[in-house]
């Protein structure tokens, strides 16, 4: 993932990789959130690394064992 971090893209590398990623989405997945898309802008603006925003998500949509048993 180092190829992929702030430090080793530009700006519009970043924001062209995630139109690529969208498109891909479109085929078949549920749309992006709207606060998940803000998250992947940071990304883009250089705020955070990728790997920290794929972290984020994870953490989001993880279920906790007690909503496994409701």
């Amino acid at each position: 993932m180092r190829k992929y971090s702030i430090a080793n893209t530009t700006r519009e590398e970043r924001a062209e990789r995630l139109a690529q990623a969208e498109a891909i989405n479109s085929l078949g997945a549920k749309p992006v959130a709207p606060e998940d898309q803000v998250l992947f802008q940071r990304h883009i603006d250089g705020e955070l690394e990728i790997e920290e925003v794929g972290q984020m998500l994870i953490n989001k949509y993880q279920k906790s064992p007690k909503a496994l048993n409701d």
